[in-house]
């Protein structure tokens, strides 16, 4: 696959087998919810940097017995091991150690709800089929804001200890290039805007009577 924007990356998704377990014995612990039993469903986010999908994760794992997966735990787990790992190799460790945690999670728990706490536009192509090969369902939660808002939003948070907000200012413009590209293939099960974007509890209502459907279905 080609460079399909000016900050797209193409890393290798394998990853050794000994950097793999040490980053296991710190990242997994950290999971909630890893016994509990749901129906698989992968719930993904489409745009929106700083509108909450930290905290609307967190609400869908409380409420409904999901297990969160967000890049920057991953990172910070990465960080607690090596505190001195070069940052250039920060992201392309994450994304390894990531895609190869998604091929093992029906290993890993009984619980099929997973929430991938980040923007899933650019890598779709790459993730999305993992999940599909093992039979996951996909809810999709889209963020329809303007660009001049995901600025104000992005300015609002601040830096974080593993993206700065001029990082995430530069990315808009790519943004805009991958949000179409998957918009054209997917439709949302829920769109927000700027008006009801921290509306949590209207996500979790459908996102319940969706894993009741699977429920129903799955006999």
């Amino acid at each position: 696959m080609g460079q399909l924007s000016k900050l797209y990356r193409t890393d290798s998704d394998s990853i050794e087998p000994e950097l793999r377990d040490r980053i296991d014995k710190e990242f997994l612990p950290t999971l909630k919810n890893l016994s509990y039993q749901n129906p698989r469903l992968v719930v993904v986010f489409s745009g929106g940097n700083a509108t909450g999908k930290s905290a609307l994760s967190n609400k869908i794992a409380d409420e409904l017995h999901g297990i969160v997966l967000e890049n920057d735990a991953i990172k910070r787990a990465i960080l607690r091991i090596w505190p001195d790992n070069d940052r250039s190799e920060l992201n392309p460790m994450t994304w390894r150690y990531s895609m190869d945690l998604y091929r093992r999670l029906p290993q890993l728990t009984s619980n099929g709800l997973i929430i991938r706490d980040g923007i899933i536009d650019w890598y779709y192509d790459r993730i999305l089929p993992i999940f599909q090969g093992m039979d996951y369902g996909l809810f999709l939660i889209q963020y329809d804001i303007s660009k001049e808002k995901a600025a104000e939003l992005i300015k609002k948070r601040g830096d974080t200890p593993t993206v700065s907000v001029d990082r995430l200012l530069i990315q808009l413009e790519d943004h805009a290039i991958h949000q179409r590209r998957f918009r054209s293939e997917y439709a949302a099960n829920i769109v927000l805007g700027e008006d009801d974007m921290f509306d949590y509890d209207k996500v979790v209502r459908r996102l319940r009577r969706t894993l009741a459907r699977l429920v129903t279905k799955n006999g």
